[in-house]
């Protein structure tokens, strides 16, 4: 079993990614760390999952090393109160040190110590990291060569906070120089007056003043002839540039020379002063990078990127003849409704600039040669909340998740070789937080969220043109619209009309386009909505689940209830779009349900710890069996069920951990399980096979609260049923949070590998494959 596909959204907190040297961007994703290779085939590629901390990620950064090599470690800090170092080995992460900080970390940062033992005469690396905390002390630990961290010394600041903190090396030597944000809107300089760390103390040797509100961001630039280039971005929409040199010989009192600060370290002096001041954003600035750039062979320059909440990035580059700094390149988009960046990056050849938002999306734009300019690029994305519900296309061509973030979202693959998933549409994007989501036909599906309405929507031309890009689009028929637009304070998708768009017909060579290139992040949140066809009114509470007929030609509804009155079930014929029957059965409200791939029969699981199963006989629904709540299988909630691909039987699950296996074929109305087993952890999502793996035998896969994932495979013999457990994903590489829904995808049966999708509370969707020639050998 591999994963295929990982699709997560960054943190909406400052410093919560980082591109380093290697080429990969790391970024921190719920309560984990995601790993990012943006040359993976044409479009990137999530390749990994880093799962320790209990709680969300605050920062993410590559330890960077002074010279130009490339990282193979990272530090990641998490509101759990823990930092946690990683080191690359191969193609897969391990975490090699943890440090109990205690206190709600706020960021950190890491630096390497180069240091000499003289009695040996060895050289060695030792690393330093400082830890922020919501107490207003910054903590700074030392990690020796056999991987022991501890720490060594916590600066205090009084009521004053600590807000960012960066380490760097004074000019032309190892001793380290560290610099801190406060509260006050100040910066704070220490040193060590020796590089052997544990025979010396940081002390603090200056304090800049300059901005009107709090730095929330700061980058050291090493330039040449003994000087370093600090720059700091504040909420004062401004960004200040400082020079630190070594002190050169005493000016004559009659020459004028900018006002300088000076300090000393290791019997040596240093000078400070402003370099200049950068002024071009129109919001906060939440980030700041340096990129050293080599002109003419000889002279050594810099650039800077720097981002806001303005939405904009500005590369800032110094006159060759002047040495004015001054804006060079803007991207992005100034004004909207949503906020801006969050944090920004260059990529290792500098040809590349990152971003990442307030919803969780990157942008990245690359410098074109031939144009002379720089273009959006295709960027990882994902939901940024928890991802409830989420469906495939009757032809497995597509994979359509709904979130909290209050977004459905389209994944689909791109065949080059492989297969490639990455996201080409946002259909619904809405006031509420969605709660389910289902498909009728290929081109239309339903939606609830936390309102009392079912909402329908169609595919437009705009999507059926970039469907048939990489796969057969012929069943895509009658497009009622060309796209949709959402009117200023409204909720509903409205259909827009272009003559200029025109649908043609899909030839095999598109399929496999090579040229094909993702719709990027920009062209995600403008052009891809779906327009809203219908509303479905009838619910008295926010709608929680709904289910759909394999023909498409029902849909069964529930919402949150307390009492049975609100506990039904209703059915809507999709020709009419009205409402058919309303089944009683339950108590409370209704978890799931689903209907038999015959669609003979609809079964649904409930808070009421019951399970009902109705039965179609004329095109009408009867309720035919009801678990008893006395001698029922299960004690807890039932929160999931699933049917096997012949109708033969539906599985339940429970928060007890129990999964129930149920024949609807009852003999005597003596209601008892098939056979049934205990997982011992909370069971919260289910999902059988669409096809059979070997003769008289099924597969299940088991999603549990805890975020794992466990694949079982079900034997039928004459005379008992025997369960064979085949694989469990932990939550690195399944999730490590709730499991919500688990669907597998419609294939063709000559594949040799079933392929599983998942989503969970971690706000990630993942695409597993299993070998299915394993499997019959189990």
């Amino acid at each position: 079993m591999t994963t295929s596909y990982i699709s997560c959204a960054c943190n909406r907190v400052p410093h919560s990614a980082d591109w380093g040297r290697n080429g990969l961007i790391c970024f921190a994703a719920c309560h984990a760390i995601a790993i990012y290779d943006p040359l993976a085939s044409k479009i990137g590629k999530v390749t990994n999952t880093l799962h320790k901390h209990k709680d969300r990620v605050n920062t993410v950064r590559w330890i960077k090393h002074r010279n130009s090599e490339a990282e193979s470690e990272l530090v990641s800090s998490s509101v759990d109160g823990t930092a946690i170092i990683w080191s690359r080995l191969n193609d897969n992460f391990e975490c090699t040190s943890v440090i109990e900080a205690g206190d709600i970390l706020t960021f950190s940062n890491s630096l390497y110590l180069f240091n000499h033992d003289t009695q040996n005469d060895k050289s060695f690396l030792k690393l330093l990291t400082c830890t922020g905390s919501d107490k207003g002390e910054l903590k700074l630990w030392l990690r020796d060569t056999r991987g022991d961290v501890k720490s060594f010394q916590t600066l205090t600041f009084g009521r004053k906070l600590p807000i960012e903190a960066c380490f760097s090396y004074l000019p032309s030597t190892s001793l380290p120089l560290l610099a801190v944000a406060t509260e006050s809107s100040t910066i704070e300089l220490y040193v060590t007056n020796s590089p052997v760390i544990e025979e010396s103390r940081f002390l603090k040797v200056q304090v800049l003043i300059g901005h009107e509100d709090w730095v929330r961001c700061m980058d050291f630039n090493h330039d040449t002839d003994n000087t370093i280039l600090f720059a700091s971005g504040s909420q004062d929409a401004m960004i200040r540039l400082w020079k630190i040199s070594v002190n050169a010989t005493e000016s004559s009192n009659n020459e004028l020379h900018q006002k300088q600060q000076v300090f000393e370290a290791d019997d040596t002096k240093y000078n400070i002063s402003l370099e200049s001041v950068l002024y071009g954003h129109e919001g906060w600035i939440y980030g700041v990078h340096w990129y050293p750039l080599q002109l003419n062979g000889k002279n050594r320059t810099s650039r800077l990127l720097s981002c806001s909440l303005d939405k904009s990035m500005i590369v800032w580059e110094p006159d060759e003849v002047t040495g004015i700094w001054s804006e060079k390149v803007r991207v992005g988009e100034v004004g909207g409704t949503s906020s801006g960046f969050y944090g920004c990056k260059f990529s290792a050849d500098g040809l590349n600039i990152l971003a990442h938002g307030y919803q969780g999306s990157f942008h990245i734009w690359e410098y074109s040669g031939n144009m002379k300019s720089w273009i959006p690029k295709s960027t990882p994305s994902g939901h940024f909340a928890e991802v409830v519900d989420l469906c495939w296309d009757p032809k497995g061509r597509f994979l359509i998740t709904a979130s909290a973030d209050q977004t459905t979202r389209i994944h689909a693959p791109w065949r080059n070789g492989a297969e490639f998933w990455h996201e080409i549409g946002r259909p619904q994007v809405h006031g509420y937080d969605m709660s389910c989501i289902v498909i009728l036909t290929p081109y239309m599906f339903a939606s609830g969220a936390e309102e009392k309405v079912v909402r329908i929507f169609t595919a437009p031309a705009i999507f059926k043109n970039c469907l048939m890009k990489i796969a057969d689009a012929g069943d895509f028929k009658n497009m009622v619209a060309d796209g949709a637009s959402v009117p200023a304070l409204g909720l509903t998708n409205k259909a827009t009309f272009n003559d200029n768009i025109k649908i043609e017909e899909p030839e095999v060579s598109d399929f496999k386009n090579e040229d094909y290139a993702p719709p990027t992040e920009e062209e995600l949140m403008q052009n891809t909505l779906w327009p809203e066809l219908q509303k479905l009114y009838g619910h008295g509470y926010e709608i929680f689940s709904i289910a759909a007929r394999h023909d498409g030609s029902l849909l069964a509804t529930v919402c949150k209830s307390t009492s049975p009155e609100h506990s039904g079930i209703l059915l809507w014929n999709t020709d009419t779009w009205t409402q058919v029957q309303k089944l009683m059965s339950h108590q409370l409200t209704v978890t799931q349900m689903e209907f038999s791939p015959n669609d003979r029969y609809l079964v649904s699981v409930s808070r009421d710890r019951r399970w009902s199963l109705f039965e179609c006989n004329d095109d009408v629904y009867s309720l035919v069996a009801v678990s008893s709540k006395k001698d029922s299988l299960h004690t807890r909630i039932i929160w999931c069920c699933s049917w096997t691909h012949d109708s033969s039987f539906f599985a339940t699950g429970s928060r007890d951990g129990k999964v129930g296996l149920w024949s609807p074929n009852f003999t005597d109305n003596k209601i008892v399980p098939s056979t049934s087993f205990d997982t011992k952890n909370s069971v919260t999502a289910l999902s059988f096979s669409l096809r059979s793996v070997s003769e008289n035998s099924y597969v299940l896969a088991i999603g549990f609260e805890a975020g794992c994932i466990e694949i079982q495979k079900l034997k039928i013999l004459t005379d008992n049923f025997v369960w064979e457990k085949y694989m469990i994903f932990d939550s690195s590489r399944a999730h490590h949070l709730t499991v919500k829904r688990l669907k597998f995808r419609p294939q063709v049966e000559y594949l040799n590998t079933l392929q599983l999708a998942s989503c969970g509370s971690d706000h990630t969707v993942k695409i597993y494959e299993i070998d299915i020639l394993k499997l019959r050998n189990l």
